[in-house]
């Protein structure tokens, strides 16, 4: 008889078509045995990869849905956030941390990706982004927003283990702690990089595939979570991410519309039952 049910705030954007944000976080989590209430930031007809998507700004509605949330003395066992397009949307982020919280926040600190920023983030939006992340117990982010946290200047996403390490120490000093720096290519491999607090730097590294597929960040970072939530170990729930973002692309490579769907997971969320990826 079930006698716990773990509860998650995500707070992402929806997307009709073109899978990514809320449409792979809350399938994710709820495979993994994880209940979830979205608090959407926009809503969008289409990935904005694709042409001519219509976009809804939710932010003049997130404060009331908040104080909703409040009201009913909600708490929460964990929070995640992923893209926030504004200052406004961050404070809503840390007001949730502070306030709703009695768990772990995980925050993917979407800023930018090759070198390149989100073309809302000025300044402003990547010294709120760091103050988020002091308030985070996790973060994920690419070698471009690591590079962003730490103000260094971005070369490639071929870092040393040395540089990496570095990184990840820098980010976790911040205030977060734990850091799994994702993205690092070395050697036909992929890296995630972690600091773990308490134990220190660690790296994982699978097989670098040769094509991509857009959402598969949303993936890792949402499998990551689920197994954190669940009780893993940070280096088990990389483990468990890094394994099922590469089964979902490996078998998913041959739909048809592949790229503007996004990464197929939906077959394969049993392997999640556990709260990690299982065969």
């Amino acid at each position: 008889m079930l006698r716990e049910l773990r509860r998650v705030a995500a707070v992402h954007d929806i997307t009709g078509y073109g899978k990514c944000a809320l449409t792979i976080a809350i399938p994710v989590l709820s495979a993994a045995g994880v209940e979830v209430c979205p608090l959407p930031t926009a809503v969008l007809s289409g990935n904005t990869v694709l042409p001519n998507f219509t976009f809804l700004d939710y932010s003049p509605y997130m404060q009331a849905h908040l104080d909703h949330w409040q009201s009913l003395g909600l708490r929460f066992d964990g929070v995640y956030s992923g893209f926030l397009g504004s200052v406004e949307q961050i404070h809503h982020v840390q007001r949730l941390i502070r306030d709703f919280s009695s768990g772990i926040a995980v925050v993917d600190p979407v800023m930018g990706d090759d070198g390149l920023l989100i073309p809302v983030y000025d300044r402003e939006m990547c010294r709120a982004m760091q103050e988020l992340v002091a308030s985070a117990d996790y973060v994920t982010p690419n070698v471009t927003e690591a590079c962003l946290l730490t103000g260094r200047e971005y070369r490639d996403a071929a870092l040393s283990p040395a540089e990496s390490e570095e990184m990840c120490r820098e980010i976790a000093e911040l205030g977060c702690g734990n850091v799994v720096l994702t993205g690092v290519q070395r050697e036909g491999r992929l890296c995630n990089c972690g600091w773990a607090k308490g134990e220190g730097y660690f790296e994982r590294s699978i097989e670098l595939l040769p094509f991509t597929q857009h959402g598969t960040g949303d993936l890792f970072t949402s499998t990551l979570t689920a197994g954190l939530i669940r009780g893993y170990s940070l280096v088990e729930a990389v483990d468990s991410a890094a394994a099922f973002v590469r089964l979902c692309m490996e078998e998913g490579q041959l739909l048809p519309d592949i790229f503007d769907r996004g990464v197929a997971f939906e077959p394969h969320l049993y392997h999640l039952r556990s709260g990690v990826y299982q065969e």
